[in-house]
């Protein structure tokens, strides 16, 4: 998880030699006392064994850590799905906001870039971009439900997949903002 987070956030530290690692984890619970209107982060899922993944049912999925902010729980969704009138499965990639059953009446505004990091150096990021959605009890979710086929991604000459690692990253840069039923109270686990 360190080599992502310093990828992403220190790209100018990368191969410094004594450079002592950060710790890094999505598994966060953040205070909100403290923290702007609007909190900005990265959360990363990585999909081991993708092959397998890619052979499951359409609807079988895999979810990263959750990151609690302002009292509300972000997590990626990555899941199989299929086209109308296509069998062939595509991956869906999205964000996931949550906030506890008691709290019916919550909604909070969100923007973020959802990327495929690829494994092969040169290559660019595919992305896709969602602009101040707001997610509520209604609407927890969203994103890309066909962001690429899996047949695209496995294609070792696109980058994003090594057959030898048999994995693939998927990393969400996001900003959420407060609105409504989110409280300002220090998040606990």
């Amino acid at each position: 998880m360190f080599g992502i987070y310093q990828f992403f956030c220190h790209p100018n530290l990368r191969g410094v030699p004594g450079l002592k690692p950060l710790k890094f984890t999505s598994k966060g619970r953040i205070s909100d006392w403290n923290i702007p209107r609007e909190y900005g982060g990265t959360l990363a899922l990585e999909i081991e064994k993708l092959s397998e993944f890619a052979r499951e049912e359409v609807g079988s999925g895999r979810f990263s850590d959750d990151v609690q902010i302002k009292g509300v729980q972000l997590k990626i969704w990555a899941q199989i799905n299929t086209k109308k009138g296509s069998t062939e499965k595509c991956l869906g990639f999205v964000i996931l906001c949550t906030a506890p059953k008691e709290r019916k009446n919550w909604s909070c505004k969100c923007s973020a870039t959802l990327r495929i990091v690829p494994q092969k150096s040169g290559t660019e990021d595919l992305t896709g971009q969602i602009d101040h959605h707001s997610f509520n009890n209604k609407s927890n979710s969203w994103g890309f439900p066909y962001f690429i086929t899996f047949a695209k991604l496995m294609d070792s000459s696109k980058g994003f997949y090594d057959k030898n690692e048999d994995k693939v990253t998927l990393a969400i840069d996001f900003t959420v903002e407060k609105e409504k039923g989110t409280k300002r109270k220090l998040a606990t686990e």
